[in-house]
């Protein structure tokens, strides 16, 4: 019996010591996939292109609009059959001076996001390219819920504290483009969708918003012009990437049709200066015309600046990035904007910016801007409320 059981007891020790041997083994061809063979890092390139598996990143968001949140996606890269995977690993990671500009990797996510004023938005995309990225592919589905202020504009009252509102519904993007023989050219069609719902945050009607731009359906087409010579499309060092899109728009309501026009027009320059650092230089410009729903305006779009307070029939914002280039895996950068009195600057950048707003802003001190009152939805609601109390008094007891 006792031999039996020493019997017993080796054999255990020894299956026990087989499993700790097999998981060590397991453990360490398994974390050796985390690690780069180059420069022996911590690198996720080659789990995520062998082992298809996926990228969590985290969302952090600090605009002023809808306050702090966050959120995280879900990315999924996909190695190409005529593309080797050292190449594609390649592409994940920095261009270095002596690489060829890299191919972008098709890439699949889903992502979630919410923040502290009760913003929440839900989706998916993917960017594809084929042929040797001679067909790049975007598309998007997603359905936000976004609450905002509107503060009016050039041809709309001028609201000091502006009024809160909701817009949420399905969205949808979908835009496929070709480059142009062996140029960096892009060009082809582009189509949105948007089944807008927006609720405000009033019982009084607002002079300048119509109650046709609260529940609209909007079909955009049109085309879009890109120019891409980056090097890679992660963390530039060289290169141009510049992109202009005139879309068509009809809104459908319940009672009307409308139809506007938006151009939207962005460009990002790298340059590579001494010392590892990379300045960037981004320029954006949104021009509409038409019936434009008034969440649909151009507007300034600036770190610090909260989304959507100034708008305007045209926008343009501006402004620099020096990233330096601690070592090939980190980086550090500041945006020279962020240094300046925030106020001032955002004076001065509305009264060039938004097309009409020097004749309704001022720079005035500290306070960075005084709004000049028009006829709007602050006097008509105050109106509204002292026309109801005077006809409470006079009304007899009873029907008040």
């Amino acid at each position: 019996m006792r031999q039996h059981l020493k019997i017993s007891a080796l054999t255990i020790g020894f299956t026990f010591l087989f499993i700790l041997l097999c998981s060590s083994a397991f453990a360490n061809s398994f974390f050796e996939q985390f690690i780069d063979p180059e420069d022996g890092k911590f690198d996720t390139s080659n789990w995520i292109l062998n082992k298809k598996g996926f990228l969590p990143v985290p969302i952090i968001i600090t605009e002023p609009a809808v306050g702090y949140g966050g959120g995280v996606a879900l990315l999924f890269f996909h190695a190409k059959k005529d593309e080797p995977v050292e190449d594609a690993k390649r592409n994940l990671q920095n261009g270095a001076e002596e690489r060829k500009p890299s191919l972008p990797p098709s890439i699949s996510g889903v992502m979630g996001l919410a923040t502290e004023n009760g913003t929440w938005a839900a989706g998916g995309f993917h960017f594809g390219t084929w042929k040797k990225d001679h067909i790049r592919y975007t598309g998007a589905v997603g359905y936000p819920s976004v609450n905002l202020t509107f503060y009016g504009s050039e041809e709309r009252p001028i609201l000091k504290n502006g009024i809160d509102y909701n817009l949420e519904g399905w969205f949808l993007l979908q835009e496929i483009i070709f480059r142009i023989k062996n140029t960096n050219l892009f060009l082809g069609p582009k189509l949105t969708y948007f089944d807008s719902t927006s609720t405000i945050d009033t019982k009084f009607s607002i002079k300048g918003i119509n109650s046709w731009e609260l529940g609209l359906k909007n079909y955009g087409l049109g085309l879009a012009l890109k120019y891409d010579s980056r090097d890679n499309i992660f963390t530039p060092n060289t290169g141009i990437n510049a992109e202009i899109s005139t879309l068509f728009y009809k809104g459908e309501g319940i009672i009307s049709s409308r139809e506007y026009t938006i151009t939207d027009a962005t460009s990002r320059i790298y340059w590579k200066l001494p010392v590892d650092v990379i300045l960037g230089w981004r320029l954006d410009g949104g021009f509409s015309g038409g019936d434009v729903p008034f969440y649909s305006l151009p507007y300034i779009n600036l770190r610090g600046i909260p989304a959507m307070r100034y708008q305007g029939q045209y926008a343009l914002s501006t402004d620099v990035e020096a990233r330096w280039n601690v070592n090939d895996r980190w980086s550090l950068s500041e945006e020279p904007e962020k240094m300046l009195e925030q106020d001032r600057a955002a004076a001065r950048i509305t009264r060039v910016g938004t097309h009409g707003t020097d004749r309704r802003h001022e720079e005035a001190g500290h306070q960075g801007l005084v709004e000049q009152h028009h006829d709007g939805a602050d006097k008509q609601c105050r109106e509204c409320e002292q026309a109801q109390n005077c006809r409470n008094k006079d009304a007899p007891h009873g029907q008040r």
